[in-house]
């Protein structure tokens, strides 16, 4: 392997394809055709050669294959062969290096070496470069590092805005399911650095192949979907998004504010809370998105998760303090009992809850929909 290395670095650039091929059959990075079960079938019928998996290309030995070569210094002489603009590195050659750099960067633990390494400024021009296949395969690379490791340290200073366009590029429908998630979960980390991120996110027409993720099937594409979304209404352009006339987005938030999925209620009911409180004409419009409405906050409000109370609980005073007929609403149903309810139940776990239930009553009281008691409360 040393010598595989110290040949890749050499100033002999015509072995650059030899050397990534041989990387990549050490990886096992290559596409493998799945084999139709039904076809295996006819073909033992008609006694024909079926080709057989070698026993040391199964994942077991993959994995031990892979840390050797990152114990030999794998990294830096792909970064190496990267580096060299040399006409021997054709796009078929940074294709095959898209796909090393994918597999090294499969193993989680695995991720933080690679970018020590120089991995993540290598990966950028591989993602930005090339054939398509090589494209796609170093930007899911990308994705999984943005994941696991703080992207402002895996793509110091400027290159961190250079990663967003290959993940919006996994956004796309022809694209798998895994590289959808992936890349939805790394944009979220991104959105949630700073508003110079969100706005190239913005730039790159993210918003709306978010959106449409937020309607699919798959429960995890969908959460991640929400997530991103949640830390993207930071920005007020996207905010606006929401009051756009026939918008169903509004909807579609509180709505999820009342799955069974907890995860996916966390993400939506953040998001609302967050767009209730920097957006408040949103308030007076969620009574009108869906008849269930008080029913969800409701739901929200007596979870036994202490998230999701404080959720529910920063919604209700934020519908309650932007809008006085909204607060009538609340107060002429059964949030009143919850309420009263929860004032009484202060407690070092529970003070987030407490003080948000204390000052929902409290607003409530100024607008003079109810009485303090004899407590003051």
């Amino acid at each position: 392997m040393e010598a595989l290395f110290e040949l890749a670095k050499s100033e002999d650039k015509t072995v650059l394809f030899a050397v990534a091929s041989a990387l990549v059959n050490c990886t096992n990075s290559y596409d493998k055709e799945e084999l139709d079960p039904q076809m295996v079938e006819l073909a033992k019928y008609a006694k024909q050669h079926i080709p057989e998996e070698h026993p040391k290309d199964k994942q077991k030995f993959v994995v031990k294959r892979i840390k050797k070569l990152l114990d030999a210094g794998v990294v830096s002489a792909v970064t190496c062969m990267v580096k060299n603009e040399s006409p021997a590195l054709t796009d078929s050659c940074k294709e095959l290096l898209c796909r090393v750099f994918l597999a090294l960067v499969e193993n989680p633990e695995d991720r933080g070496f690679v970018v020590a390494q120089g991995g993540g400024k290598a990966l950028i021009p591989l993602a930005l470069e090339g054939t398509d296949v090589g494209k796609t395969k170093a930007a899911q690379a990308l994705a999984k590092i943005a994941i696991t490791s703080n992207p402002e340290i895996a793509f110091p200073g400027e290159r961190v805005y250079e990663v967003v366009r290959p993940l919006v590029g996994l956004l796309h429908l022809d694209r798998t399911a895994l590289q959808n998630f992936e890349a939805l979960m790394a944009l979220t980390n991104l959105a949630g650095i700073s508003e110079r991120l969100r706005q190239k996110i913005l730039k790159e027409k993210a918003v709306p192949k978010i959106d449409s993720y937020m309607f699919e099937e798959h429960e995890m594409i969908r959460l991640a979907a929400t997530e991103c979304l949640c830390n993207l209404v930071l920005s007020q352009e996207v905010r606006d998004l929401f009051l756009t006339e026939g918008s169903d987005r509004l909807k579609l938030i509180v709505l999820y504010c009342g799955e069974d999925d907890e995860k996916l209620r966390c993400a939506a009911s953040g998001t609302l809370a967050m767009l209730t409180s920097l957006q408040p004409e949103l308030c007076a419009r969620i009574p009108k998105v869906t008849t269930h409405w008080l029913e969800i906050l409701q739901a929200l409000v007596l979870s036994p998760s202490a998230d999701l109370q404080h959720r529910g609980l920063v919604i209700v005073l934020n519908m309650i303090t932007a809008d006085r007929d909204v607060a009538a609403k609340l107060m002429e149903s059964e949030m009143l009992e919850i309420l009263s309810v929860m004032v009484k139940e202060e407690g070092e776990r529970k003070q987030a809850v407490f003080s948000a239930a204390k000052a929902c009553l409290a607003k409530a009281v100024e607008y003079e929909l109810i009485k303090p008691n004899v407590e003051g409360n």
